[in-house]
């Protein structure tokens, strides 16, 4: 089985795109953040002093609403028969099990994929941040995490279709649940950004987060609710946008918005970001 080898694949097309790791742990700034260590209990994970990985493969983790500290510590306890490399959410991107070590995140006794493997592979896991749904800005911090290691493992924008799978590609789990199917839009929107990432888009270690810059949305709708706070949860202020640019210059995931919350420059207040295009 798999969990108890950290021997190297032989098969020829994962050799000719993949790459040997030696080392463990990464301290670099990726999309603005700095990338934190909480080591995963080694019960729940193979050590290795070196494999070779070809693949990443985009987990999400499931339930209604956490965070990456919080996954982080549920697998710092042994017997949980699972892990992953790393938790992203909307804050923090942090790294629970060694590069050079395998994680358990896509055993199975079955596959779809014919060769992506745990043996082979490096694992990310997108927290939730309410109704089990994860938050544009959580995708965002993963994709530019993926870029990173689609660098270091030499995956060029042309392979992300090939290397940068899911966990649905690979055991048919919907996993991630909103991402998973043939044809799902949001998935290809994902490898979209990976690939633009890897085209060009600023560096993924070093770019600033998006609750940091600040950009321009177009609405559309006459009625757009301004609240006190990002999501519906907050009290509405009273006011609407009408249509219109508007600036916003911070970000945050909340309840009632799929893809996220901005701050409106005037200190007016919150909008969805469901009803506003960026331009």
């Amino acid at each position: 089985m798999y969990w108890n080898s950290c021997m190297r694949t032989r098969n020829r097309r994962i050799l000719t795109m993949s790459k040997t790791i030696t080392t463990g742990w990464i301290s670099d700034k990726i999309n603005g953040i700095a990338v934190t260590q909480s080591a995963c209990s080694s019960q729940n994970y193979a050590a290795c002093a070196s494999r070779v990985a070809s693949y990443i493969v985009i987990h999400y983790t499931g339930n209604s609403s956490d965070t990456a500290a919080a996954n982080c510590n549920y697998f710092k306890t042994g017997g949980r028969g699972a892990s992953a490399h790393f938790f992203a959410d909307d804050t923090h991107i942090m790294q629970s099990v060694k590069l050079k070590d395998r994680a358990w995140h896509v055993g199975a006794n079955s596959y779809k994929h014919k060769t992506c493997r745990n043996t082979n592979s490096i694992g990310i896991e997108m927290c939730t941040s309410g109704g089990y749904k994860v938050s544009a800005k959580t995708k965002q911090n993963a994709a530019y995490l993926c870029a990173y290691l689609c660098r270091l493992l030499g995956i060029t924008a042309g392979q992300v279709d090939t290397y940068v799978l899911r966990h649905w590609d690979v055991t048919g789990k919907n996993c991630p649940a909103q991402m998973a199917g043939n044809g799902n839009a949001e998935w290809t929107a994902f490898k979209a950004e990976v690939k633009s990432i890897l085209n060009g888009k600023p560096n993924a270690s070093t770019s600033a987060p998006v609750s940091a810059s600040s950009f321009k949305v177009q609405v559309s709708i006459s009625n757009l609710n301004i609240r006190k706070g990002p999501g519906t949860n907050y009290a509405r202020t009273g006011k609407k946008t009408g249509k219109g640019v508007f600036t916003i210059t911070e970000t945050k995931s909340g309840t009632g918005s799929k893809a996220g919350w901005g701050k409106l420059k005037s200190g007016a207040g919150w909008i969805s970001l469901d009803y506003a295009k960026r331009i």
